[in-house]
């Protein structure tokens, strides 16, 4: 296999198949998807743009000191550093588990002329920087692993700067769809339902469903963010509901893992103003998915 590039970003072959074979074969067990397409989701630069378009909703990346909590395999970082002049710091932890992230990432850093000691192998539980070191913290898709999500939250607005924009991006287990399993779902309401449907519903092994803090909803979040609100002040900008609302009418989003399901299943809905009826009712009844905490700190 040649290098692989993304417009400008150099992804080795070496990487892409230590990708394939780590995470992707293990969610292929779990939700069914070619390994190929995982890789290629994972180490994709119009993935990192959607984000990044996310993102500048709310604040511009140009110049902007920004962490990534869980880097990941540093396409963020890479993309955003490359295409948008942001300056780039990230976490990730080199543990157990899907250690090859921390070292991969630290790679793609390198063969693509950035510094791979801007990652740090650290937890969002305990972030090693300073009180206000950042314009932006940005995280997606990490917050269902951590072992403490209200601890990375409120790390994550210690080390941002007054005026700065956090913006976390998290399932929300009060909706309908898990991306990990590629299954629909009942709203969890208690820890252990979710293993046991995974296993007794679906007949996937449920041992990747433990692990998942599934307790992550949009009550969870207003309580998060009541508790956060007696250390820090901040402005709450947005919980994700608008972008929700835009995907299902415009059915305009990327098929990443397994939301090939998803775009097939609004389809079904025919005409668009039959899924703006329910997305009204889904977000009436706090299911949209993903959650987009996007706040801004205000000064002491």
């Amino acid at each position: 296999m040649n290098d692989i590039k993304n417009n400008e970003i150099l992804i080795p072959p070496e990487v892409y198949e230590a990708v394939l074979t780590n995470q992707c074969i293990f969610f292929e067990r779990l939700s069914g998807v070619d390994p190929n397409k995982y890789a290629t989701d994972l180490l994709s630069e119009a993935k990192a743009h959607q984000q990044a378009n996310i993102v500048e909703r709310f604040v511009k990346l140009r110049g902007a000191q920004i962490l990534e909590v869980g880097s990941g395999l540093a396409m963020n970082m890479i993309t955003w550093s490359k295409f948008y002049g942001a300056q780039m710091r990230g976490v990730e932890p080199d543990a157990v588990g899907f250690d090859s992230s921390f070292k991969l990432g630290r790679q793609l850093m390198e063969v693509n002329g950035l510094n791979p000691e801007h990652i740090v192998n650290a937890v969002g539980e305990k972030l090693p920087f300073a009180d206000n070191s950042f314009d932006i913290v940005y995280s997606t898709n990490v917050l269902e692993h951590t072992e403490d999500p209200l601890a990375v939250l409120k790390e994550s607005l210690r080390v941002l700067r007054p005026g700065g924009t956090l913006q976390f991006v998290f399932p929300n287990y009060g909706s309908y769809y898990d991306g990990h399993y590629g299954v629909f779902h009942p709203p969890v309401l208690w820890r252990g339902f979710f293993p046991w449907y995974v296993r007794w519903v679906w007949r996937r092994d449920p041992s990747f469903a433990r692990t998942l803090r599934t307790e992550l909803n949009v009550g969870w979040t207003l309580r998060a963010l009541h508790e956060m609100a007696k250390i820090y002040r901040f402005e709450l900008l947005g919980l994700g509901q608008d972008i929700f609302r835009e995907r299902m009418i415009s059915l305009d989003f990327g098929t990443w893992g397994n939301l090939t399901h998803i775009k097939r299943v609004l389809k079904l809905f025919g005409h668009w103003r039959v899924r703006v009826l329910v997305a009204r009712l889904i977000i009436a009844l706090r299911g949209w998915s993903p959650i987009i905490v996007t706040l801004r700190k205000r000064p002491e």
